[in-house]
């Protein structure tokens, strides 16, 4: 609980070593930002089961439900799907089937696609290069015909460890480019500078922070 008496609560519970048993609530000042989160995990020997509900109401039907799962086909290769069902007013109902899938040919390169509903195809590689250096790179395409809508946005990045520090760096086909140094000054204690270029827009960012872990 906070100075302003927004309530935060979470609980995890183990029933076995394998189903699992999860809540979150979420009380503010504003009715609208309240939340219950309830979730069910089983997990297998190659896959796992989840299933979720958010502001749940058996009176109405209204809340979001989801239920997904994961299946191992092979040690490199996983393949997954989500349902997702809303029903923000009674008289509204919405549903969509998400598909994801997995592959790992080595310790350092994963490849990963997912689609969200049937409007987003999204596509990502990661490459560790090094012991101090890691990179990827990610493909969004979006297609809404109701809304005469095509988008695509592509994005690369990479990460370095230096012995005392962080480099992170990141464009955008956008013309939008991030840069993020974290030195760390002593355990627990490290100093952040950042910048952001928008070249399409012709904005500069830059910033200056501290982060403090007890």
């Amino acid at each position: 609980m906070d100075t302003d008496f927004n309530l935060q609560a979470r609980m995890n519970y183990g029933f076995t070593k394998q189903l699992q048993f999860k809540a979150q609530a979420q009380v503010m000042k504003n009715d609208s930002q309240s939340m219950l989160q309830v979730e069910g995990e089983y997990t297998g020997a190659d896959y796992t089961a989840n299933v979720k509900a958010i502001n749940a109401s058996p009176v109405d039907g209204t809340g979001i439900y989801l239920a997904s799962y994961l299946q191992s086909l092979t040690s490199k290769l996983s393949v997954g799907a989500e349902l997702l069902y809303q029903s923000p007013m009674a008289e509204i109902q919405e549903t969509s089937l998400s598909l994801a899938m997995r592959y790992q040919p080595s310790e350092d390169r994963v490849w990963a696609t997912q689609t969200q509903g049937s409007n987003m195809l999204t596509t990502s590689y990661w490459r560790k290069v090094s012991d101090k250096c890691e990179a990827g790179a990610e493909l969004v395409m979006l297609n809404v015909p109701t809304q005469d809508r095509r988008e695509a946005s592509c994005s690369a990045g990479m990460k370095y460890e230096f012995a005392a520090s962080t480099f992170r760096a990141m464009a955008d086909n956008f013309g939008k480019v991030s840069v993020l140094l974290e030195e760390r000054l002593a355990p627990g204690f490290s100093f952040i500078v950042s910048g952001e270029m928008d070249h399409f827009k012709g904005e500069n960012k830059f910033g200056l922070g501290f982060n403090l872990e007890s």
